[in-house]
């Protein structure tokens, strides 16, 4: 008896009230929707997909401008601020069977695989919708956003839990190097009146080399959940008989050189060479874009961004392009 009215409780609730919590709660339902009227490419990212600088002519959005390299195929934008993998497995997973779709192109922010945006105070809005996203009774999802069966983190705890992690965020290197972690070498930074270099810094270059190394001292490896999300969309993927590509993003490699040496340089693009390493393999498509954009073409100067310039936004537009062009022939 309570099974049956359980069942016809979800029921009541899915045909009155459950359409409108899903547009109060879960802009990422919208988002999947978007997958139809012969739309056969999804592009799926951050900000860096359609962020311009204010001196742009040309702002188009970089899935924008792979529409108009690809012009045989429907790209459609699926993208939403903030997002990583995770989010973009939930996205992909809620696109309609029907929908024509043959290609997911997923944005690999290499920022997104540390303890600063694992944590971030943004995540918990988007865990919150990601309720709403699960293949799961009407009812029961309703219930899970009652109690928060999401993280709920004050600014205070945010701030505590990404500390703690960035001792967790450990490397090696190929040669002797005094730390160990991303804690021990911001710590040191902070603590030093010279660049790497030995060159005199300011306290602008003092807080950049810092957020380079939090954002970016790691090794990448089976267990960091940004992988663990890369696996589950290859397996959708394959599934929905859909081409992965994984677009990895340019970072500032010219301006975190200058600031933090070659060893972050070697981490930051053994990490790039692991997703390749993993994913090729498995017949996805990688395109890695980590060198190709210059310190000109980044838009944002005070914290390591994926924000580019037209020209930048154009140079990753052309390689994702290419490389399907390549593949289709």
């Amino acid at each position: 008896m309570v099974l049956l009215l359980l069942v016809a409780l979800d029921v009541v609730y899915y045909f009155t009230l459950y359409t409108k919590d899903i547009e109060e709660n879960c802009t990422l339902m919208e988002i999947s929707q978007r997958a139809k009227d012969g739309v056969d490419v999804v592009y799926l990212g951050e900000s860096s997909n359609h962020t311009y600088s204010d001196a742009d002519t040309d702002k188009r959005f970089i899935c924008q401008m792979i529409d108009d390299l690809l012009p045989e195929h429907c790209v459609g934008n699926l993208a939403k601020d903030a997002c990583h993998a995770g989010i973009y497995y939930d996205i992909l997973r809620n696109i309609s069977p029907d929908s024509d779709v043959k290609t997911a192109i997923v944005t690999v922010n290499m920022r997104s695989f540390t303890a600063e945006w694992i944590y971030s105070n943004l995540e918990p809005a988007l865990r919150k919708e990601q309720i709403m996203m699960k293949k799961a009774p009407a009812l029961y999802k309703r219930m899970l956003l009652a109690f928060k069966a999401y993280p709920n983190w004050t600014d205070e705890e945010v701030s505590a839990i990404i500390r703690k992690n960035f001792a967790k965020q450990t490397f090696t290197l190929p040669h002797p190097f005094p730390y160990h972690n991303a804690n021990e070498w911001d710590r040191a930074i902070g603590e030093s009146n010279t660049l790497y270099n030995g060159k005199q810094p300011s306290m602008d270059t003092i807080a950049m080399a810092c957020h380079y190394v939090k954002e970016f001292a790691c090794t990448f490896d089976d267990k960091n959940p940004r992988i663990k999300d890369l696996d589950k969309i290859v397996r959708l993927c394959h599934e929905r008989g859909w081409q992965p590509v994984f677009n990895i993003l340019a970072e500032n490699v010219d301006q975190m050189d200058s600031l933090c040496g070659p060893d972050l340089i070697w981490l930051l693009e053994r990490n790039a060479q692991y997703v390749v390493d993993r994913y090729e393999p498995q017949g996805v498509i990688v395109v890695n874009n980590l060198r190709e954009v210059r310190d000109p073409d980044f838009r944002d100067r005070d914290f390591p961004t994926e924000h580019y310039t037209q020209t930048g936004r154009l140079a990753i537009a052309k390689n994702v392009s290419e490389a399907l062009k390549q593949r289709s022939h």
